[in-house]
């Protein structure tokens, strides 16, 4: 049971790749450090909002998350 509950989020490395993919969508939209929080801030609610999770550790689907994010717009 508990190696199921474990798969069925995304793991360490995974949620590397999102942080990572979240920066650089982040940093792409703006060069202005004062912005950078709020857009940090929505697009972290954003995909939690889309994805029905507290946590963005908890998204199941990490491929479809990472297309999400490139292609957010703020």
């Amino acid at each position: 049971m508990e190696k199921q509950l474990h798969q069925d989020v995304l793991q360490e490395g995974e949620q590397i790749r999102i942080r990572k993919a979240i920066s650089e969508r982040v940093y792409t939209l703006t060069d202005k450090p004062g912005a950078r929080q709020a857009l940090f801030k929505s697009l972290y609610t954003a995909l939690k909002e889309r994805y029905g999770v507290d946590y963005y550790g908890d998204i199941k689907q990490m491929q479809d998350a990472l297309r999400f994010i490139a292609q957010w717009k703020g």
